[in-house]
């Protein structure tokens, strides 16, 4: 089993771990540049140290030295092919993230789109339940107690209320089914279906309201 490394961000909320496996750090062709110069940084400096350590002016061996200077000379050569290696690598790197960057700002917009849509249909259905709670509280008031029937004077307010009150109706039902269908459209599933709900009410408060004005 492969073994795996741990590194720490630090966020708002605390600190978030990151689990990365050595395999997957190792098949990236940027870290993969990164070791690689970072190997021959340290040969280099290994090599550069004892170079720098031997004492000229003494006995020493000079075929040690020679093979220690050429192993340097190589060292610098790699050094400079990774660097370049490495700039290549950077650059495909930042434009893959660019890339991935503009993908998401698009899909952020489009979330920005949806959710002020959904917010809008949903401020839309809240005013229209206001409106059928008002039509509901105003056509109650006409409704007799329990075992009472209309008086003639209030059968006849109920009368002349009649047809304000069905255009009322009729309008928040036009209202609501127009909402359900943009609904539908946008397919806003639960917003939908509590639409086609409160309308089903109003048809019951329609039924109500003939059954007071023919009670």
């Amino acid at each position: 089993m492969p073994r795996q490394m741990a590194y720490t961000t630090a966020t708002n909320t605390g600190s978030r771990v990151y689990v990365m496996s050595n395999k997957s750090k190792r098949d990236s062709p940027l870290v993969r540049s990164v070791l690689a110069l970072d190997s021959y940084l340290s040969e280099l400096e290994r090599v550069g140290t004892k170079i720098n350590g031997t004492d000229m002016s003494a006995d020493f061996d000079g075929e040690y030295i020679q093979r220690l200077i050429t192993r340097f000379t190589e060292c610098g050569k790699c050094i400079s092919e990774e660097v370049t290696n490495f700039s290549t690598q950077l650059r495909e790197a930042q434009a893959r993230a660019e890339a991935v960057a503009q993908g998401v700002s698009r899909q952020a917009e489009l979330f920005n789109i949806r959710r002020n849509e959904r917010n809008e249909r949903l401020e839309e259905f809240r005013v229209l339940g206001e409106k059928v709670r008002e039509l509901t509280a105003a056509i109650g008031r006409f409704r007799p107690a329990r075992g009472d029937r209309l008086t003639d004077e209030d059968r006849a307010r109920l009368t002349s209320n009649v047809p304000g009150f069905e255009a009322r109706v009729a309008g928040l039902i036009e209202e609501l089914q127009n909402l359900r269908k943009s609904a539908r459209d946008s397919r806003m599933k639960a917003l939908e279906k509590n639409a086609e709900s409160l309308a089903q009410t109003l048809q019951a408060v329609r039924k109500k309201l003939h059954e007071l004005q023919d009670g």
